[in-house]
């Protein structure tokens, strides 16, 4: 089945401080905290999925600006209970499963920052492309 569902559980930002001069902005990869088992409700059938929980943090340097995004996927495998032994067990999840769930995650949070970065006038943690006049 794969993803159910993405949803933001904390967004948090911080300006810092007043400075002048060049700004280092560096972008954490999504950080996995927890996987928990819920039972959902899916087309109407009740099934078990997992709750992964999930942080991503911006931080703007020397200014201590921040921003920080916590949440939840629900995800559904047929190998969710060997996905949750070995979470249980290692505090890991296979490559096959995290590749793709991390670059969701990933991007999700990255909208999410650039939208948040704008609201606090604070540089876009992304660069985005820009028009260049051609020569």
């Amino acid at each position: 089945m794969g993803i159910l569902s993405f949803r933001l559980k904390k967004i948090e930002g911080d300006i810092g401080e007043p400075s002048t001069g060049e700004l280092k902005v560096s972008s954490s990869l999504p950080k996995i905290k927890d996987i928990s088992e819920r039972e959902v409700s899916v087309g109407g059938n009740k099934t078990k999925a997992l709750a992964i929980n999930f942080e991503y943090k911006t931080k703007y340097e020397p200014i201590k600006a921040k921003i920080d995004i916590e949440g939840e996927v629900l995800y559904a495998d047929k190998d969710q209970k060997e996905i949750m032994k070995k979470w249980e067990k290692e505090k890991k999840i296979d490559e096959k499963v995290a590749l793709p769930l991390l670059n969701y995650i990933f991007k999700r949070c990255a909208i999410q920052s650039i939208k948040i970065a704008d609201d606090l006038q604070l540089p876009a943690p992304v660069r985005l492309p820009e028009f260049v006049k051609k020569e």
